[in-house]
């Protein structure tokens, strides 16, 4: 067995050391712990509060951006509209240009310029008519209807106005006009 002296000395021992000891919160060792964790409490505190004011910043960056790119996106409908408007325009364009193509070849066939012309060949037989001399020269509008395309062919009729003038070709017939208005057929 222990004896009690022992178990008293320890016990008392224990109880006096315990009873002497400084109280951990008045050490130097609590004193730097206590400061050093004090510092890295500030310091978090100040990141946290560099973190919040980066990512409010952030925050005003991003709803900018979207701000932009709701812009950017209404430009881009606008301009897919515009594109498209305009597409149609084109189409209408074309089709308009195709028309007066068409007119004007049509009204090109059925007119005889200057030049030697076979009826039935290169114009059409029928009744045409000029305004008159086109100015190229001081005489007026000459016309002839001639017994060939050749350079030996003989006049059969010809005629030189200063105002408007009204012929009649038939299938076959050679024709020359110079210096007139273009010929318009009337019928």
């Amino acid at each position: 067995m222990v004896p009690i002296a022992l178990v008293t000395g320890l016990v008392g021992g224990t109880a006096l050391g315990f009873a002497t000891r400084p109280a951990v919160s008045s050490t130097k060792e609590y004193a730097a712990l206590n400061d050093e964790l004090t510092a890295k409490i500030t310091s978090g505190d100040a990141t946290i509060s560099k973190l919040r004011a980066a990512a409010s910043d952030k925050d005003a960056q991003i709803s900018t951006l979207q701000s932009a790119s709701d812009g950017v996106k209404t430009l881009q409908q606008q301009l897919a509209d515009k594109e498209k408007t305009l597409a149609g325009k084109e189409a209408d364009l074309a089709s308009r240009e195709q028309k007066l193509s068409d007119a004007q070849k049509q009204v090109a066939a059925s007119q005889i310029k200057s030049g030697l012309h076979v009826v039935g060949g290169d114009v059409q037989p029928g009744t045409y008519t000029t305004t008159g001399p086109d100015g190229t020269n001081s005489v007026g509008c000459y016309y002839a209807w001639k017994t060939g395309t050749g350079s030996d062919a003989s006049i059969k009729d010809n005629n030189i106005v200063k105002g408007a003038a009204t012929v009649t070709l038939a299938n076959g017939e050679v024709f020359e006009s110079t210096s007139c208005q273009a010929w318009t057929k009337i019928g």
